[in-house]
């Protein structure tokens, strides 16, 4: 048998190069037929029925007049832009401005944040804002955030007042001897937040994830009054509808919504006992971390959660059941599905283009809800600020992630409102998104004007000239 020698560098043949491609390309098509976007074939006609609705809630149709300082038409060229939606969109600013002012990821950060949200969480622990008992109090992290804030335009969150854990109680704890004595220095704490925030902060984390630390709580801080009972719960609020009788009082929990979930039954009971002793409980508020368990796959579920925690349907049926205790709901604390810091070895987990496609889904689903009125996302940098390993819209590096540039896409452009053109008499109709919208007409200086949902649909705009 002869032998050939191949001479020189291998070349294939085109035929060769056709198949190779054909095959990598098969491969890519069947992985993306598998990308787990949180839409099981039970969640499509949820999503289908959730984008009509944004449509029918999100929007309405106005008729807007602008007049000139004698109150006659203007006729002119005009643009209107959307500034920022009545629902809000927020962030978690406070991990983001402690990063050093030379970490490679804060400014991008900070950039974002005031590209995409309108709220901003600001506020820190009582560990930190009260270091010593009695002692001067350190407002200076908190001063920093709304400062930022307020140069930005931005609404606050204040996070969070009262939780009872390791790093959120007063490092003095041990030093309270009773219940009783607690009561006294759980009102002193409200009273300094409010006399310092009241006049510029309108919503308040009040009590945080009361039934999620608990054990830690019984275990290491039994004389705190337990955040468990809804009694406890109740006084403390009327607490802070005394000192802060205009703002909006929220109560918060943790843990992923499934009605399968025990801990999530858990946390309804409570929530319902507590407005049953009548606390003056303006807003629920459902955290949204959404972390993988176990080995189980997150397109699958989660051991605790159950099947499909993950996807829309599961996810929209339990914000529908926690919406019949009557209250307003709040996200307070979303990430999308993540590796969690604190676990160590192999973790479900999703990857870029599956996080950035969850999170539009998400995002749709939740601005869907009449009852919903606020998302806030927890991490603006992966990992800044908690456990979410793969929750930011930007790396620890500063590079700016899929999940990013998805985001932006939905909110400033899906969801946005433009008009440019000529005004004639004055009169423009318009269908647009509830929100604050900014025009600009010839001759006359750029004014800022609203087209909220309670507000009558024909709506006059006073300008002046330049």
């Amino acid at each position: 048998m002869k032998i050939v020698k191949l001479r020189g560098r291998f070349r294939p043949r085109p035929i060769f190069r056709i198949f190779v491609l054909s095959f990598f390309t098969l491969a890519f098509n069947i992985w993306g037929s598998f990308c787990f976007d949180g839409v099981d074939e039970a969640s499509k006609p949820v999503m289908e029925e959730a984008r009509r609705r944004i449509e029918r809630i999100r929007k309405g149709t106005f008729s807007i007049t602008f007049v000139d300082e004698s109150g006659a038409p203007v006729t002119a060229s005009a643009r209107i832009r959307l500034v920022r939606h009545q629902f809000q969109f927020g962030a978690n600013l406070s991990p983001v401005l402690r990063l050093p002012s030379d970490h490679p990821a804060r400014r991008v950060a900070l950039e974002v944040i005031d590209e995409l949200f309108s709220l901003v969480r600001v506020g820190h622990f009582w560990s930190i804002e009260e270091p010593k008992r009695g002692g001067p109090l350190n407002w200076a992290p908190t001063d920093e955030e709304v400062e930022w804030a307020l140069a930005h335009h931005k609404q606050m969150r204040y996070h969070c007042v009262i939780y009872n854990m390791y790093y959120a109680v007063p490092k003095w704890y041990k030093q309270i001897k009773s219940e009783e004595a607690w009561w006294p220095l759980i009102e002193k704490r409200i009273r300094d937040v409010a006399s310092k925030y009241g006049r510029i902060i309108y919503e308040y984390d009040i009590i945080n994830e009361m039934i999620m630390n608990l054990k830690w709580a019984d275990k290491h801080n039994p004389l705190f009054p337990t955040l468990a009972d809804p009694k406890n719960a109740a006084k403390i609020l009327n607490i802070a509808d005394k000192y802060l009788p205009q703002a909006k009082l929220v109560m918060l929990e943790t843990h992923l919504c499934t009605l399968k979930n025990p801990h999530y039954r858990k946390v309804y009971k409570y929530y319902r006992q507590v407005i049953e002793e009548g606390a003056p409980v303006d807003v629920v508020g459902f955290q949204g971390h959404f972390y993988g368990g176990g080995r189980m796959p997150i397109s699958r579920g989660h051991p605790q959660a159950g099947e499909g925690a993950f996807t829309m349907k599961v996810i929209s049926d339990c914000l529908d059941n926690l919406a019949a205790l009557g209250k307003p709901i709040h996200i307070t604390e979303y990430n999308p599905p993540s590796r969690m810091k604190k676990h160590q070895g192999p973790q479900p987990r999703l990857m870029d283009k599956e996080i950035a496609a969850w999170t539009v889904n998400y995002y749709t689903l939740i601005f869907s809800k009449p009852y919903i009125h606020q998302l806030t996302r927890w991490f603006v940098v992966d990992g800044c600020g908690g456990n979410a390993i793969d929750g930011g819209l930007v790396t620890v590096e500063g590079k700016k992630k899929p999940n990013y540039y998805a985001l932006k896409k939905l909110l400033k452009s899906t969801w946005n409102t433009k008009w440019q053109g000529r005004l004639e008499g004055g009169r423009v109709k318009l269908r647009a998104f509830f929100g604050e919208y900014e025009a600009s007409v010839s001759g006359y200086r750029p004014v800022k004007f609203n087209l909220y949902s309670h507000m009558p649909r024909r709506v006059v705009v006073h300008l002046t000239k330049r």
